[in-house]
Parts: structure tokens; sequence; C-alpha cells
């Protein structure tokens, strides 16, 4: 799976990817941070690193709030980047020391890992407390189909909430928040729909994201 995925995101024509700035990628990100936001009380200088950041989509929106640094795979994803704060690494095996951020962010990362929770381990490593995931949730209809019939989301078959409850209890995480929210996807969406789909950026089950926070336990 994973050799699969490296070439599906090193390959050039990538670059069709919408702007972090696209209104439909603003508001498919904006709720999911004021709700990270709302459960999460931290300082602007608290440290945040993006796993899997791509092209920017959250990045660049969370500069706003934290100290961010981002992280992918990919240089044709990091060269679309407009962010400055970038590494080129692996989230099977992160370059930076235990401990390291507030808060370490993956947002539709976990379901294109032959290892998810090994990039998890890693996340929880160099986490001083936070870690958060956005994930695409198997139970709304589109996404369920769009994970169907293309290979490189089939692991967003398995993406439900209490699998991700499951396993991160299994790796001694706290879930301390979930929403499950939206239908604006950020690279299908016209953005003529944005003025209707705002009214289903609110917690319900067929949502089609999955928004965690987790808590490093005391060990």
């Amino acid at each position: 799976m994973d050799n699969d995925q490296r070439k599906f995101w090193l390959n050039k024509k990538r670059k069709e990817r919408r702007s972090p700035f696209h209104p439909v990628v603003t508001a498919f990100v904006k709720p999911k941070i004021e709700f990270i936001k709302k459960n999460i009380n931290l300082e602007s200088k608290a440290t945040l690193l993006d796993v899997g950041c791509g092209n920017g989509y959250f990045t660049l929106h969370f500069a706003k709030h934290y100290d961010v640094t981002g992280l992918d795979y990919s240089e044709v994803m990091l060269n679309m980047n407009p962010y400055k704060k970038l590494v080129l690494g692996n989230a099977y095996k992160l370059p930076f020391s235990n401990d390291t951020f507030d808060i370490v962010f993956c947002s539709n990362l976990l379901h294109h890992l032959s290892s998810p929770w090994q990039a998890i381990e890693e996340m929880k490593r160099v986490s001083k407390r936070y870690i958060i995931i956005s994930e695409p949730n198997r139970n709304n209809p589109l996404m369920f189909l769009f994970g169907l019939f293309n290979k490189e989301e089939w692991g967003s078959l398995k993406s439900s909430q209490n699998y991700f409850k499951q396993n991160f209890f299994k790796l001694n995480l706290v879930t301390k928040n979930l929403l499950i929210s939206g239908m604006t996807f950020p690279n299908k969406t016209p953005a003529s729909l944005l003025p209707i789909l705002k009214f289903f950026d609110f917690n319900f089950f067929m949502g089609g994201y999955i928004t965690i926070i987790a808590e490093k336990c005391e060990e």
C-alpha cells in the first residue's frame, strides 16, 4: 500500500490541487480549527506539527494561531506549500526529539498508510500532550463510495469514530473530544454550493469527516 501511495503523491500531476486559500478549502478547514481552538486552551506561541501537511491546507490556517512546522515526504507537495517552515520527512520516523511539540496534527493521512498506528506512535512520541487527527468518515455515503472506488482511498473504509477511539485507547491515548461534521470536500466541492453546505458544519453521525482530539496519559 505505501509504495502505491508514494507513487501517487510523488506524481507531479498532483499539481491540480486547490490552493490553501481557495474558498472551498477555507470552508473545509475553518470549522475544524475552531473546534480545536475551543477545546484546547493554549497560548498563541504553542508549537504544532502538521504531519502530512501536503500543499498547506491546514498549515497556513494553523499558522494564524500557533507556531507551526509542516512535514511531508512528498517534495512535490512541499514545493506547492507556500508556508516557509517545512520539513521533508517520514511519518513513521519523525525527525524530532521526544516531546518537541505541544500539538501534533494530521489530516487525511492515516487512511493512506499501511501502518497508521505506527505513525500515531511517532506522533505521540514527539508530542508533549495533544495528538489530533482529522479523517474521512466511512458512515458518510459519499465518502464510502469514494473510498470504495479509489485504490488510494481504500484505508478510509474502516475510518469510524469507534475504530479510532479503540486504537487510541490501546496506545494509551485518551479521547478528549470528537467532532463528526461537514459536507464540504476540499478538492471536489464547487464553490457555488458553499452557502448551502455551511449548514452541515455541526456534529452529526453522517458528516464527512471525523476530527478527534486525544491526550497522552500520564505514564
